[in-house]
Formats: C-alpha cells, structure tokens, sequence
C-alpha cells in the first residue's frame, strides 16, 4: 500500500470510530473525559450534528495526515 492508500484508511477509520464514540456517548447521557479532551484538541467539535462533522473532518485530517507521514517514513527506511 503506498502511504497515500494508509493515510485514506486511516483517517476514514478515526473519522468514523470518533463519530460512533460520540454517538454512543451522547446516548449513554454522559462524555467520557478521552472524548471531552478531543472535543478541547478538535476546534468546534461537539455534541451537535455540525459539531459531529466538524469532528469527523478533524479526526480524517487528523488521521490521514499522521498515518502518511508515518508510512512514509517507514517506506522510506525499508
């Protein structure tokens, strides 16, 4: 897989897990402290459909970025 591939996986999956989490934890009436933290780090990120999608953006750059730069740097010394 070339790092672009990775970093697609990668940020669709964050994308995804941190809206289940959020839904999840909207649901149960109570935010875990992890998610209250990533709602702080991921600016306009809340319980809110808008904030659900601004999250969600944040969480694949997030992701996608990472994951590139980290496959790539492995590709790199392989």
């Amino acid at each position: 897989m070339t790092p672009f591939e990775i970093g697609l996986l990668a940020g669709l999956i964050w994308a995804i897990v941190l809206i289940v989490w959020a839904l999840v934890s909207m649901t149960s009436g109570e935010a875990s402290q992890w998610l209250v933290l990533v709602a702080y780090i991921y600016e306009g990120f809340d319980f809110s459909t808008g904030g659900l999608l601004k999250g969600a953006a944040w969480a694949f750059a997030d992701g996608f970025v990472s994951a590139y730069v980290i496959s790539y740097v492995i590709q790199l010394l392989i």
